[in-house]
């Protein structure tokens, strides 16, 4: 990039409306500004950086290396203008309008999606919460992008670019209806091993945390039932003889007997991911906080099928 000349600094909030947007059409609308308009300023971006920036494919404008690289920086510093101008007054969930955009897997949203609308719509709080489900390979360009605010998932985000905390973890528990006939109050591994199971998992094949588990003891469960859709496990269960591995808040949403598992497993732990660019917005960090808070487990009355 050329020194020593004065920038305008419009030129970035042009660059980081392109790069959210993926194309010159719809960055001027969200700009309010002509599409020739935004044309020129990417032209004279390109001169500055002696780069291209963005490449007009069938996809839309994808960003260069370059523009990879700077996206952060200008993110951050855009964040950081308009945070000054916010600094005197915090944010008052009371008064705001605000729209908190989530991407988080249907387990996770199960979870903790009601308990965030519970609180919000008990205290009349004028807040919108949208949440959708992104591959994990782009979602660090979407929190980068301000697409979305936060990412909740089963594993942290290792990258530089985000700030990751965990938020949520919980006991994977055995979970079959109420009435079985196959299992006693205190399962076995050998009843364990009995049971048609069925399993979740968003890849085709593989094995998860239970299997294992069970792959150090040298065993092997039977899974009869394989299936993306984690809310889908305790309504089959809830109908059939199939038992399912599920986390103990999960089971106890549907009602369904919860037998503690005859090996030891790692918990279900759930992470929330945001941009380091939004990590002193005062929203955000309302939000992160009240996450935590309502993340906490609460006591069941059938807890005591686990002890």
């Amino acid at each position: 990039m050329k020194s020593g000349k004065r920038i305008d600094l419009n030129l970035f909030r042009i660059f980081d409306a392109i790069y959210q947007e993926g194309s010159l059409t719809r960055a001027g609308e969200v700009l309010h500004l002509t599409q020739p308009a935004v044309s020129n300023a990417l032209a004279r971006l390109r001169a500055l950086y002696r780069d291209p920036l963005f490449v007009r494919t069938v996809a839309g404008m994808v960003p260069t290396p370059t523009a990879e690289t700077i996206a952060n920086n200008i993110r951050s510093a855009l964040q950081l203008l308009h945070g000054s101008l916010d600094s005197a007054e915090a944010f008052d969930p009371q008064k705001a309008q605000r729209r908190f955009r989530i991407s988080a897997g249907d387990m996770t949203a199960a979870m903790l999606i009601p308990r965030l609308v519970q609180h919000t719509r008990a205290r009349n709080l004028p807040l919108e919460i949208e949440v959708s489900q992104l591959r994990r390979e782009t979602v660090v360009h979407e929190l980068a992008s301000g697409q979305i605010d936060f990412a909740l998932d089963a594993i942290p985000l290792a990258d530089p670019q985000v700030i990751t905390m965990k938020v949520l973890e919980d006991e994977y528990i055995c979970a079959v209806r109420q009435g079985h006939g196959g299992v006693s109050r205190r399962l076995s591994l050998a009843q364990y091993l009995a049971l048609d199971h069925a399993h979740a998992s968003s890849r085709r094949q593989g094995v998860g945390q239970i299997d294992l588990a069970l792959k150090r003891l040298g065993k092997q469960r039977r899974i009869v039932l394989r299936t993306p859709y984690h809310l889908g496990l305790p309504h089959v269960v809830a109908v059939s003889d199939l038992a399912a591995s599920i986390p103990r808040s999960l089971a106890r949403i549907h009602h369904l007997q919860m037998l503690k598992l005859p090996f030891e497993t790692p918990p279900a732990e759930t992470y929330a991911a945001w941009h380091k660019s939004a990590h002193a917005d005062s929203a955000n960090v309302w939000f992160r906080e009240l996450l935590q808070r309502l993340a906490k487990p609460t006591p069941g009355k059938d807890d005591h099928a686990l002890e």
